[in-house]
């Protein structure tokens, strides 16, 4: 493998691909949503995730301002792997359409986490206090918004969800 890409700012990168990829993701099922409540929820996950991806883009500049810090390679690998397992769906013949306000909940709940852990991962490994204090802000951010998805989607659908899919069977928690 060559280590000369095996940096921090190659990583940075791909996460903001990423996050360009939830953006879409997001407003797509926003379109396909069939309920008001899971348009809504997909609408702000869109805007939240593209509010991210400007964030990660000053954090990389901020970065590289300092000095490239290479990873050896099983670092930058595992990395990657986080960055792999978000939620947003890499086959575009493979699409995922949420039935109810809870699926949407739980997409939006799910790449909270994921990004948590990876912003978590790329603060110890950041040099640059910029870079630092921007990720802190959307580790805090991450975790209101998952607080937030959380909470709504138990006022919504307390019990499992008073909306039915189309097959008429209740989703249960």
């Amino acid at each position: 493998m060559n280590t000369n890409c095996l940096n921090l700012s190659t990583i940075f990168d791909l996460a903001v691909q990423n996050s360009e990829k939830g953006v879409s993701y997001y407003r797509k099922m926003q379109e396909l949503a069939e309920d008001n409540i899971a348009k809504q929820v997909f609408h702000r996950l869109a805007e939240e995730e593209d509010e991210e991806r400007r964030a990660l883009i000053k954090v990389a500049q901020a970065e590289v301002e300092k000095g490239e810090i290479n990873l050896d390679e099983q670092t930058y690998c595992y990395l990657c792997a986080l960055g792999d397992e978000l939620n947003f769906p890499y086959d575009q013949t493979q699409e995922f359409k949420a039935v109810t306000p809870r699926e949407a909940f739980e997409i939006g709940i799910e790449a909270k986490k994921d990004g948590m852990l990876l912003y978590h991962e790329f603060l110890k490994r950041c040099v640059s206090k910029e870079a630092k204090n921007i990720l802190m802000h959307l580790i805090e951010n991450e975790q209101r918004h998952l607080l937030e998805l959380r909470d709504y989607m138990y006022e919504i659908c307390p019990t499992g969800c008073k909306y039915y899919p189309k097959s008429g069977n209740n989703i249960s928690s």
